[in-house]
């Protein structure tokens, strides 16, 4: 089974972080959001996974092959972000005529992905959601997808397209998004996944859908802080080392080379290898690796990798090797 992630975007939303982290990158719950969609994938059975890298792509690179390296993993490089459908088809010299999975990078998804695997149709993991204008959407009869729809002005379907699609054939789908991208047709300035899979839908390729259990959003800080949350509460990555005078309130992620001294943390944290607290409260918070909190009242932040903050009470968002006093 073959998997394409696109992981080429620069996170401009998760600025500061992001300036020297790629934001898949970024650690959450005891794993970085492309260890938790990679873990979700060979666990399915995924044994080939195409990586489209771009912005800080080497350190994706390098990451992966550190940390998986008996996956077989390619690489291939988008240059120009000019959407979607474009980065997928970065992994045409990669894929044959087998079963193909595309997977969003910046998404972490609780699904059982067998349901995404079909031999006679092509799949699309779904979500209901209340704001379906945001999102590209699928309208259904019965069972089957009659037309997918990409940010709809009108209500159509409240069934939003979460990042998740399962292709019967990888060959077809590339032949599809070739098609389209010779033809200029873009929306919305971009080559759209969604208007590649409508040619297939015109064509008389067979598309149906399935809803996720669980799709959490790795876009922006405050998502970011939500899906950290919710996983620890679910159980992923949970720690329960004690540490010396200090007061852990779980549920909490940390490292085991973490130092903490007199410290109360969590709940709701996560805190990366080789970081030191110190006489400090932390709540809500996802700490990066090498970072010193020292002496602080600190809540609903994200911190990078190899920064120093000292100080008082504050919330904030501070990217790697950055040195704040409050």
């Amino acid at each position: 089974m073959h998997a394409i992630i696109p992981v080429a975007g620069k996170g401009t939303r998760m600025r500061p972080l992001t300036w020297s982290v790629p934001k898949v990158l970024i650690r959450l719950a005891g794993n970085t959001v492309l260890g938790h969609i990679i873990d979700k994938l060979t666990a399915s059975g995924v044994n080939h996974i195409t990586l489209i890298v771009g912005y800080l792509g080497d350190e994706i690179v390098n990451w992966t092959r550190l940390n998986y390296p008996d996956i077989k993993v390619d690489y291939a490089i988008q240059e120009k972000m000019d959407g979607l459908a474009s980065a997928v088809y970065l992994a045409s010299p990669m894929t044959d005529d087998e079963q193909t999975l595309v997977v969003l990078g910046d998404t972490i998804f609780n699904a059982d992905l067998s349901r995404a695997y079909s031999e006679d149709s092509n799949m699309i993991a779904v979500k209901r959601v209340a704001d379906p204008s945001r999102f590209g959407v699928v309208v259904r009869s019965g069972s089957s997808v009659t037309e997918l729809v990409e940010k709809p002005s009108v209500f159509v379907s409240d069934l939003a397209i979460v990042g998740i699609y399962g292709f019967s054939s990888g060959m077809v789908l590339m032949d599809a998004i070739s098609r389209l991208i010779a033809s200029g047709r873009q929306t919305k300035g971009e080559f759209q996944l969604t208007d590649a899979m409508q040619l297939m839908l015109v064509e008389g390729r067979k598309f149906g859908c399935f809803e996720v259990e669980d799709w959490f959003d790795c876009g922006k800080p405050d998502t970011l802080l939500e899906t950290n949350r919710i996983l620890l509460e679910m159980g992923t990555g949970l720690s329960d080392a004690e540490h010396c005078s200090s007061v852990i309130v779980p549920p909490v992620s940390i490292d085991d080379d973490v130092e903490i001294l007199s410290s109360i943390v969590g709940p709701y944290v996560s805190i990366a290898s080789g970081s030191r607290i110190q006489g400090s409260i932390v709540r809500n918070m996802i700490i990066g690796s090498d970072t010193t909190l020292s002496n602080v009242n600190i809540h609903d932040s994200i911190i990078g990798n190899e920064a120093e903050i000292s100080g008082s009470a504050a919330s904030i968002n501070a990217g790697s090797s950055c040195r704040i006093e409050i």
